[in-house]
């Protein structure tokens, strides 16, 4: 298979994704998400329903957007750190990285997150993402660090980035504006209890 080849798939990909999003925001301002279902937005979309899953996994990740990458930079940033920095001081770059701007994000009203969570569909899927993101961080900073089976010290510091994130995320939705600089006060207030953890290990421990 020729880049080009790629290059075209993944550009097709992106637009079929593109016109789920469209369609699934079109739908919501004429009809509000009560009974919206997979297989309206897939027909809007003028594709088949297995085609909306092969993009998302339930209708709810549509509205709530992809988080994955940020999650992806924030392992790859505990995996490759210099081990004699502190995790924290580690992903802070990624923790604090501007979102890049998206073409998934239509223009008209949008369902906010508070709008959002009082559906509970939406608050359990949330609720799913984010013990999905401590899950998988509390493995990576284990792994990182050499820790013993059952330190709880991984899974307290996985848990206390993943509530830093959601807090600050919460609060830019109110403040848009300020997003950098809510970021920036919240990474402050957990750094100052967390500011050493994972320093000065010399060696990586096995990972096998």
């Amino acid at each position: 298979m020729t880049e080009h080849t790629l290059g075209l798939r993944e550009t097709k990909k992106r637009r079929t994704r593109q016109a789920l999003i469209d369609a699934a925001m079109r739908l919501y301002r004429e009809k509000g998400l009560d009974g919206l279902t997979v297989a309206e937005i897939a027909r809007e979309a003028d594709v088949a329903p297995r085609t909306f899953f092969g993009y998302f996994e339930t209708k709810e990740d549509v509205f709530l957007g992809r988080g994955d990458d940020r999650l992806d930079r924030l392992v790859k940033a505990i995996r490759e750190r210099d081990r004699r920095q502190p995790i924290l001081s580690a992903i802070r770059p990624a923790l604090l990285q501007e979102r890049e701007p998206r073409r998934e994000e239509p223009t008209g009203r949008l369902p906010d997150l508070s709008e959002l969570l009082q559906h509970p569909a939406f608050a359990n899927r949330l609720r799913e993402r984010w013990n999905r993101w401590e899950d998988l961080l509390a493995v990576a900073i284990a792994q990182d660090v050499g820790a013993r089976p059952g330190d709880p010290n991984p899974r307290f510091v996985a848990a206390a980035i993943t509530g830093a994130i959601r807090i600050a995320a919460a609060a830019a939705k109110e403040q848009p504006k300020r997003r950098k600089q809510i970021a920036e006060q919240v990474f402050e207030l957990l750094a100052s209890g967390l500011a050493g953890y994972g320093a000065g290990l010399q060696e990586p421990p096995d990972r096998d």
